[in-house]
C-alpha cells in the first residue's frame, strides 16, 4: 500500500470526527422541541429497488447467488461491511455474511474457502467475509470468499493499519468453539487462515472500533449486554496481527452506580466510569457477560454501531431507552465518563438505529433496522434529519454503510432473506453529495 493509499485509509477511519456535532445537535433540538426534520436532498423517487433523491443513482453491484471470480455462489446474509483504497482507483470492500449455522436444511449459500483454511471444520458453521474490488463505475473486478468456518458474522469494524474485524455474534459449540472476534487484511488476494482473537473475549460480540491503542467492544443482546474493552500488551498492525496478542479484557462500569440498567437513565448527564477486569475472557459457557454483571458492570440493551469521533468512543443501543427504540452513548476516556447523548422518543424521529457512517459534509448515515419500509437516514450536522433512501421491494434490514475512500460512493446492503426468496442486495450510490441540508 503506497503512501497515498495510506493517508486515504486513515482518513476512512478516523473519518468520524465530525459525528459528535450532529447527534449531540440532534439531541439538543429534541430536548428543546426544535424542529428536527429537514428537506435532505430533497423529495424521495421511485426508481426501481429503491427510492432515492433526484439526481442520485445506483447500481447493483453483487447479489447473493451470483457466481463469483473463485467459481462459487456469492454467499448469503450480507451485513457489516467496510471500504478500502485500492490500486487504480478502485475500491476494496470487505463484507460479512451473516450466515446461522446451517445443516443443509436451509437456503443459505455458505462462505466456501479451502478447508485448510477453514475456522471450523464442521461444516454447518458457514459463515466468514467475501472482499470485492469495485472499479470506478460500480462493477465487480474481482470478488471471492476470503475469511470462512465462522458463523453469525454481523458486525465489525475498520482497522486503522489496513484489516476488518469481524464479529461472531453467537456463542456456539461445534468443531471449535465460536464466539470471537477475527481479523481479516484487506489488501490480500488470496483467501486467509481464520485465527480468533481469543484474548478479546468470547461472547456475543457486535461491533468493534479501534482508539488510542484499545479496541472497543459492542455486545448484542438485550437488557444486560457489556460494554468492553480489549488492552494488547503488543502494539498490532500489518505485521503483527491482533490474534498474536496477549492482554486485558475489561467492562465499563458506572462509579456509585450499582448494577446499571441504562434504559432509564437522563439525556446529558455525564457519568464517572471505572473498568473491572474479565478473569476469564474465553470461558467454556457465555459468562463473560455474568463475570462483568458480578462486579457491578453497566447493563446495555442491545449495544450494536461503535465510531471514534473527536478523540471520544460512540455506540447505539439499537432498542435501549425507555421507548426502546434507541439510544446514543458517548464515552470519554480523558475524563473517563460516559454520557446518554440521544435517546429516541418516538419512530417519528428516529427508530431502532444499527450501522451507520459519516459521509460528505459531515452528514451522518444511519440504516435501521426496524419494521419494513426500511429506510436509510440521513443526520444533518446542525442536527436535523432527513430520509436518504427506501427499500421497495425487499422488505430485510439496510446493513454496512461504507462510503468509498474519496467519499464519492455509498455502499450499502440488503440482508436478505433466503426462507423467503429475497436476494440479499449490495448497492453502490452515488449523486450530487453536498455538505448541511
Amino acid at each position: 500500500m503506497d503512501r497515498r493509499a495510506f493517508l486515504q485509509l486513515g482518513a476512512a477511519a478516523t473519518g468520524g470526527l465530525a459525528i459528535a456535532g450532529p447527534l449531540q445537535a440532534f439531541a439538543m433540538r429534541s430536548a428543546s422541541g426544535a424542529p428536527t426534520e429537514a428537506s435532505g436532498y430533497g423529495k424521495l423517487v421511485d426508481m426501481g429497488a429503491l427510492s432515492l433523491p433526484r439526481g442520485f443513482s445506483y447500481r447493483v453491484v453483487s447479489r447473493s447467488g451470483q457466481p463469483m471470480t473463485d467459481g462459487n455462489p456469492t454467499p448469503t446474509a450480507f451485513d457489516g461491511m467496510s471500504a478500502f483504497s485500492g490500486a487504480n482507483g478502485n475500491t476494496i470492500l470487505i463484507r460479512n455474511h451473516e450466515n446461522r449455522k446451517s445443516a443443509g436444511d436451509t437456503d443459505e449459500i455458505d462462505v466456501l474457502v479451502p478447508e485448510v483454511l477453514r475456522y471450523d471444520p464442521d461444516p454447518i458453521f458457514n459463515g466468514g467475509n467475501t472482499r470485492l474490488v469495485i472499479d470506478r463505475k460500480g462493477h465487480v473486478v474481482r470478488d471471492f470468499a476470503v475469511l470462512g468456518g465462522t458463523t453469525t458474522n454481523c458486525a465489525g469494524g475498520l482497522m486503522p493499519w489496513g484489516s476488518w474485524v469481524t464479529c461472531e455474534e453467537a456463542f456456539e459449540d461445534g468443531g471449535k468453539p465460536h464466539g470471537y472476534i477475527f481479523e481479516v487484511p484487506a489488501f490480500t488476494s488470496t483467501p486467509g487462515e481464520a485465527v480468533p482473537v481469543k484474548a478479546a473475549g468470547r461472547f456475543v460480540h457486535e461491533a468493534v472500533v479501534w482508539h488510542g491503542g484499545i479496541l472497543y467492544e459492542t455486545e448484542d443482546q438485550r437488557y444486560d449486554a457489556g460494554f468492553y474493552r480489549y488492552l494488547p500488551d503488543q502494539t498490532p498492525g500489518r505485521d503483527r496481527p491482533l490474534a498474536s496478542t496477549t492482554g486485558k479484557l475489561e467492562a465499563l462500569t458506572l462509579v456509585d452506580v450499582e448494577d446499571a440498567n441504562t434504559d432509564g437513565f437522563p439525556v446529558g448527564e455525564a457519568f464517572d466510569v471505572a473498568w473491572v477486569p474479565i478473569e476469564d475472557p474465553d470461558p467454556a459457557t457465555d459468562t463473560v457477560r455474568d463475570q462483568a454483571h458480578e462486579l457491578a458492570a453497566a447493563g446495555f440493551n442491545r449495544p450494536e454501531g461503535a465510531w471514534v469521533g473527536g478523540g471520544k468512543v460512540y455506540f447505539d443501543c439499537t432498542e435501549g431507552g425507555v421507548a426502546g427504540l434507541g439510544q446514543v452513548w458517548e464515552y470519554d476516556p480523558g475524563k473517563e465518563t460516559l454520557t446518554l447523548i440521544y435517546e429516541s422518543p418516538g419512530p417519528d424521529q428516529l427508530k431502532n438505529p444499527d450501522n451507520l457512517v459519516v459521509g460528505p459534509g459531515g452528514v451522518l448515515f444511519l440504516c435501521e433496522d426496524s419494521e419494513p419500509p426500511q429506510y436509510v437516514r440521513g443526520l444533518t450536522p446542525n442536527g436535523r434529519i432527513f430520509d436518504f433512501a427506501r427499500a421497495n421491494n425487499n422488505e430485510t434490514e439496510f446493513a454496512g454503510a461504507t462510503f468509498d475512500p474519496r467519499g464519492r460512493t455509498l455502499f450499502v446492503n440488503q440482508q436478505g432473506d433466503e426462507e423467503e426468496g429475497v436476494l440479499a442486495v449490495t448497492y453502490a450510490i452515488w449523486g450530487p453529495w453536498m455538505g448541511e441540508r
